[in-house]
């Protein structure tokens, strides 16, 4: 039997991506052209992250791996300009260490 792991620390150590509700879908899904929060793509990968049993790993090695010069598309269901947001949020909490949150 498989079991699908629904908590974050069930999955350290572990490929969650294998969980991943996106796993099957096309990865065109989630780099749309127009990534403004409203927009029908954007809201079209929300929905498919939204369900995502992973979604809370997914968003974990997002923000510990991504170049912030580089980031783009849908991502944990974040925008790039969200997940920008989302890291100034922690730089502020963490003081000037640059060090992110896991």
């Amino acid at each position: 039997m498989t079991t699908t792991p629904t908590h974050l620390g069930a999955l350290i150590g572990r490929d969650w991506r294998h969980h991943a509700a996106c796993a099957d879908v096309d990865p065109e899904v989630f780099y749309p052209l127009d990534l403004d929060p409203t927009a029908p793509a954007v809201t079209a990968a929300r929905r498919v992250c939204a369900g995502c049993p992973v979604r809370a790993a997914c968003l974990v090695d997002v923000m510990a791996g991504e170049d912030p010069a580089r980031r783009w598309g849908v991502t944990a269901g974040l925008t790039p300009d969200e997940r920008t947001a989302l890291h100034a949020g922690q730089r502020s909490l963490l003081g000037s260490t640059g060090a992110v949150a896991a």
